[in-house]
């Protein structure tokens, strides 16, 4: 059965009553913004009763066993189409619903995989459900239109994803109900709308066409006694810890107080928008080389040097090979040192702390550094065999910031012949620092290693472009947010060392395309940064990618655009992404992963309320763009 309406065909299955296909009408790709046939079915233990379809009003009306009956209607309503949802109690005794037992499929077509494929065929899902819920959709390649679903009626805490064993598959997305007591007779009822919109600022005007609450924010990760400033045109009074404040010609302006994370609430006349913040610790870099050096810090033995993961809960370091990190090497962490080697640039540690860099540096040097080839962890063994080439920038970095604090011109040659030997394997995917690095070298007379450097990096940008800029994968690489940033990176890189704005020109369409990961969130974690697999309330967990670290690599990336075209809003966004993955840390240094990376490796099941977050050493990568000396 099509259903047409408001710019948009549904294919509704008879089978389910979900919709199987959803297109935008006069789409030449015909993509598909969903996928399976569950689109719009209640979820939960419920099956199909009867359905009724028509052009104009489409109905399915699902039983639950509790004696819960849901009724789905589905119609064109003010210029977009209507999901509403009728939740009865039609047993004999009251039904006790926790969240998510009932709630709604959204499967859009949200997986990435083949890169050609995921640009032409692929959507991304924005999904906000913190009581005022709305979801943006927009195609990978950037391309237009978009889609837009916004909550009317009802509201929703969380959203789950279930998932699908394979790689790059996000999972279908369920809005998850609140928890809710219905007596026998007793209603609940919930309506979404489903639209086409030209881009996010469209979106957001149709949405508060539709009369949904919406906010927006300048910031919400700040250091103590800075300014929120927080803008809605619907909102009335924002309920804070300490009492409330009114919106006045739609500003709400407070104080932020408190070291760490805060939560309030946005009020309508209706509606609520629940939004976090948090206030930044007072000298955090300094806490933070206290903690990685007193608590993560190897002392004494086989591995001494080294940094590990801490247990809190017992007040041991874990020592076992393997601990999960962006950049585990040879199973031990290697970024603590490297922020280290920017503190001690300052020239205000303590001898403790440096003496421990100095073993540090050995430990590492010894283990993992080898003539320009950076070795890797396999099953607790030192090998060469599986290269992971993210870790070639960051010991390069560690290299770089070895010189800039000792003087050594030796650690800063080796830092160059690491980039070399990552992309001579082929990579164009990564972020480095070969600019820093090759300013240093031609600061220092190295001119030869400085056009060495430029030649196999512009060579790898050339092999970007020829492609036509779809990007190819590389060492199992499937399209997401660090194929982009690391495609993005190399070109302005290319850009920077040889001054031709043809690399700066290219780089442009790969920055639209990074921007399609991106979205506004009111939570001090998620704004303006990556929305791919976010915290799913269901179970606790942060999927596959810390939404920390792929905003720090976002951050550097806005940045280093900032340099290159002077549009003072990446370097601002940049900043304030920044500013946000500092949330990471509490107010004694302390990272979240510290805190679950113990049960993860002892193979042990992890409490619904742990978050594994794989962010805290890429910030630690990127610490100098807020506390830096550069």
């Amino acid at each position: 059965m099509i259903f047409s309406a408001a710019g948009l065909e549904l294919y509704l299955n008879r089978t389910t009553f979900g919709t199987e296909r959803l297109t935008v009408q006069g789409d030449s790709e015909r993509l598909s913004w969903v996928r399976g046939n569950l689109f719009g079915i209640p979820s939960g233990n419920n099956f199909l009763l009867k359905s009724e379809y028509s052009p104009e009003r489409s109905t399915g009306e699902f039983l639950y066993f509790s004696g819960l009956i849901c009724t789905v209607t589905v119609r064109e309503k003010n210029g977009a189409i209507s999901f509403n949802y009728l939740f009865k109690n039609d047993g004999k005794k009251p039904v006790e619903l926790e969240e998510g037992e009932i709630g709604v499929y959204t499967p859009f077509n949200d997986d990435f995989d083949d890169p050609e494929i995921s640009l032409r065929r692929r959507v991304h899902a924005h999904v906000r459900a913190q009581k005022s819920v709305y979801v943006f959709c927009e195609r990978y390649s950037g391309d237009l239109p978009c889609l837009g679903l916004v909550f009317v009626k009802g509201e929703s805490g969380s959203y789950s994803l279930e998932r699908e064993a394979r790689a790059g598959a996000r999972g279908a997305i369920l809005l998850n109900f609140p928890p809710m007591t219905l007596a026998v007779g007793d209603t609940y009822e919930c309506e979404f709308l489903l639209f086409s919109c030209h881009d996010r600022a469209d979106f957001f005007r149709k949405a508060d066409s539709f009369g949904v609450l919406t906010a927006e924010a300048n910031d919400l990760s700040v250091f103590e006694g800075e300014e929120i400033r927080l803008r809605s045109a619907r909102a009335k009074v924002l309920k804070t810890e300490k009492g409330e404040i009114p919106f006045v010609d739609g500003e709400c302006v407070f104080c932020a107080e408190g070291e760490g994370a805060h939560s309030a609430t946005i009020l309508s006349e209706d509606q609520a928008i629940a939004i976090s913040y948090f206030v930044i610790p007072k000298g955090l870099p300094e806490k933070r080389a206290a903690f990685v050096t007193e608590k993560q810090y190897l002392s004494e033995g086989k591995y001494a040097g080294a940094f590990t993961a801490y247990d809190c809960a017992s007040g041991e370091r874990v020592i076992r090979a393997g601990v999960r990190s962006p950049f585990s090497i040879a199973g031990f962490r290697a970024a603590p040192l490297l922020f280290l080697l920017r503190e001690a640039q300052k020239g205000d540690l303590p001898k403790e702390i440096l003496d421990k860099i100095e073993r540090s540096i050995a430990f590492y040097d010894r283990e993992i550094y080898r003539g320009g080839e950076v070795s890797d962890d396999v099953g607790g063994k030192r090998t060469r065999l599986f290269k992971r080439y993210y870790n070639y920038p960051l010991y390069a970095a560690m290299k770089y910031e070895e010189y800039r604090y000792k003087g050594d011109l030796e650690c800063l040659m080796q830092g160059a012949v690491i980039l070399i030997n990552l992309y001579r394997s082929g990579s164009v995917y990564e972020v480095t620092p070969a600019l820093m690095i090759a300013e240093a070298l031609r600061a220092e007379g190295k001119s030869a290693l400085v056009e060495e450097l430029t030649e196999i990096i512009t060579g790898a940008a050339d092999r970007l472009i020829s492609s036509g800029n779809k990007y190819t994968p590389f060492k199992g690489l499937s399209y997401g947010p660090e194929i982009v940033y690391g495609a993005l990176s190399t070109l302005l890189d290319a850009y920077f060392l040889t001054g031709k704005e043809y690399y700066l020109l290219t780089a442009k369409e790969h920055l639209l395309r990074l921007e399609t990961f991106s979205f506004p969130s009111l939570d001090y974690a998620t704004q303006d940064i990556p929305e791919i697999f976010q915290r799913d309330r269901s179970n606790g967990m942060t999927y596959d990618m810390s939404p920390h670290f792929t905003a720090a690599h976002f951050a550097v990336l806005y940045e280093k655009y900032y340099r290159a075209t002077g549009e003072k809003k990446y370097h601002l966004l940049a900043h304030r992404i920044m500013k946000g993955t500092l949330s990471l840390f509490d107010k004694t240094g302390m990272g979240r992963r510290s805190r679950s990376a113990v049960k993860k490796i002892n193979d042990t099941e992890i409490p619904k309320q742990e978050e594994i977050s794989y962010g805290e050493d890429v910030v630690l990568y990127h610490f100098n763009l807020l506390f830096g000396n550069n």
